[in-house]
C-alpha cells in the first residue's frame, strides 16, 4: 500500500492527523575467520513508525510494512488507551527536501583486501585467531504526514571490525575494536589491524592490581558505555520523574570544567549525521555540559509539552542523541599515556549498563580490561578489575583529554580521559573476554 492510499483510508475512517517514518537501511557484511569467507550477506530493510490521533488521543505502531490492518490497530489502541495525550504534527514545509541518488551496496571488490589484511598474522605466531568483519551500511529516513510534509536524510557508514585471539601459557585473551566512520578511507584497516594485534599481545600478559585508587586512562570505547548511561540521566522524562541524578543541577557547575559535552547531529563528518529527528523536528547543535556547567536536559516533543517547553529535538524512539561527543584536547592519545607516569588504561568494560550505572544515583561498578602504564609506557595487561566511583567524581577528577574523538555508534563519541583517583579493586570473576 502507497502511503497516500494509507492517508486515505485512515481518513476515511476518522483518524484526524497521521504521520509516518519510513526507515529504509541497505547494508553489505563480510566477516573471515582465519582468512575463511564466514560471512557474505546483502540485506535491505524497510519499517515504518506511525503515529495517528483519533478521537482526541495520540497513539503510535511500528511496522515492517502499511496496510489496512495497522490503521485498525492505530484505531484500536486510542479505543483502548485512557490517556488524553495529543502530540504535535509537522506543519511546516520550508526544509521539505528530496534525496536524488541513492547508493549501491556493492561489498564484492572488498573480500580480497580483508584477505590480504590476514596475511599480517604471519608476522605475528602468538595469534590463535583473527577474525576480520567490514560493513557497508546506507539509511535514508523519510517522513511523511497527512498535511503534506515529506522530509528526507540519509547517512552512509563504513565499520571495520578485528578481533584477535591470543593463547598464552593456557590462558585465552580476545581482543577486538570497532571503527565506525563516514568515509571508507578513514578506517585505515592496515594501520589499526597492527596497533591492535601489538595491543592483544601486550594484554595477554597479566598482572593482578593492588585494590586502591589509581590514575586512569579510560578509552573511547569504555566512555561510549558511560555516556550512553548519561543519557538517560539527561532525559528530562526521567529529571520530571526523579529517576535521574542530574534533577535539580541545571545550570550548577557539577563537574571538572575541562568537561564540554556537545551534541552535533548536523556534522557530517560524524556517523549520527541527521537533519531531523526520528518526530521530524529539525535537528540542531547545542552544548549539554559547558566547561563542567550542566547547560540542557533533553527533550521529545511528548516531554517537551509535558513541561510546557520546546523539544530539543532529541526524539529518536524516546529520548537519545545523535553525534553527542566530549570536546577534544591538545594532546595525541600518545602524548596522553606518556603524562601520567603510573596507572591504567581502561579499554573495554562489561556490565548490566542497568545496574553498572545506576542513571538514578549516578553510582558506576564496572567490571574493566586494560592496561599497566609504569613510567609512560604501557607494561602489560592487568587482570579483570572492578572500577567504583560516580558519574561526578569521574567527570570531575578529569586532568586531560586526548585530540581525537573515536565513534563507534551513532549516539556518542569519545577521546581518551585522564582521570585522577578512581578507585580500582580486584574481580573475582577471572574472564578475559572483554566485552560490554
Amino acid at each position: 500500500m502507497t502511503t497516500k492510499t494509507f492517508f486515505q483510508k485512515a481518513k476515511s475512517k476518522g483518524i484526524k492527523n497521521i504521520q509516518i517514518v519510513e526507515t529504509y537501511e541497505n547494508t553489505g557484511k563480510i566477516k573471515l575467520i582465519n582468512k575463511e569467507l564466514e560471512t557474505y550477506e546483502i540485506s535491505n530493510y524497510t519499517g515504518y513508525q506511525i503515529k495517528a490521533e483519533y478521537n482526541g488521543k495520540t497513539v503510535k505502531a511500528s511496522s515492517d510494512y502499511l496496510d489496512e490492518s495497522i490503521i485498525d490497530t492505530l484505531i484500536m489502541k486510542a479505543t483502548y488507551t485512557d490517556s488524553k495525550y495529543q502530540d504535535d504534527y509537522l506543519t511546516d514545509k520550508s526544509h521539505n527536501n528530496k534525496i536524488e541518488n541513492i547508493p549501491l551496496i556493492d561489498i564484492s571488490n572488498d573480500v580480497d583486501p580483508l584477505k590480504q589484511l590476514d596475511e599480517l598474522r604471519k608476522n605475528y605466531p602468538e595469534i590463535s585467531s583473527l577474525s576480520l568483519s567490514y560493513s557497508e551500511t546506507y539509511e535514508k529516513k523519510q517522513i511523511i504526514n497527512s498535511n503534506g510534509v515529506d522530509i528526507e536524510t540519509d547517512c552512509h557508514l563504513y565499520k571495520f571490525v578485528p578481533e584477535i585471539v591470543i593463547n598464552e601459557n593456557g590462558s585465552t585473551t580476545s581482543y577486538d575494536r570497532v571503527y565506525l566512520k563516514t568515509s571508507k578511507q578513514d578506517l585505515e584497516m592496515q594501520k589499526n589491524l597492527i596497533k591492535d594485534i601489538e595491543m592483544a599481545i601486550k594484554q595477554a600478559t597479566k598482572e593482578k592490581i593492588q585494590a586502591k585508587k589509581y590514575d586512569i586512562i579510560v578509552d573511547s570505547a569504555v566512555m561510549k558505555s558511560i555516556l550512553s548511561s548519561f543519557i538517560n540521566m539527561l532525559s528530562a522524562a526521567n529529571v520530571r520523574q526523579k529517576t535521574s541524578c542530574l534533577e535539580g543541577k541545571l545550570n550548577e557547575k557539577i563537574f571538572s570544567e575541562k568537561l564540554t559535552i556537545v551534541e552535533e547531529p548536523n556534522n557530517k563528518n560524524y556517523p549520527g549525521a541527521t537533519i531531523f529527528d526520528n518526530e521530524g523536528t529539525k535537528t540542531f547543535a547545542k552544548e549539554i555540559v559547558k566547561n563542567g556547567t550542566l547547560k540542557t536536559y533533553l527533550y521529545n516533543i511528548k516531554e517537551a509539552k509535558e513541561q510546557n517547553t520546546s523539544t530539543t529535538a532529541n526524539g529518536y524512539n524516546g529520548i537519545s542523541t545523535r553525534n553527542m561527543y566530549i570536546k577534544p584536547g591538545n594532546q595525541s592519545s600518545e602524548e596522553l599515556i606518556k603524562s601520567m607516569s603510573n596507572g591504567i588504561y581502561i579499554t573495554d568494560c562489561m556490565g548490566s549498563m542497568n545496574t553498572a550505572i545506576n542513571a538514578n544515583t549516578g553510582n558506576i561498578s564496572l567490571q574493566i580490561f586494560g592496561y599497566i602504564i609504569e613510567d609512560g609506557k604501557i607494561k602489560c595487561g592487568f587482570e579483570p578489575s572492578i572500577m567504583t566511583t560516580t558519574i561526578f567524581e569521574l567527570f570531575s577528577n578529569i586532568e586531560a583529554i586526548s585530540n581525537e574523538v573515536n565513534f563507534i555508534q551513532r549516539t556518542v563519541g569519545s577521546p581518551l580521559l585522564l582521570i585522577r583517583n578512581i578507585s580500582i579493586v580486584s574481580s573475582k570473576k577471572s574472564d578475559n573476554k572483554s566485552k560490554i
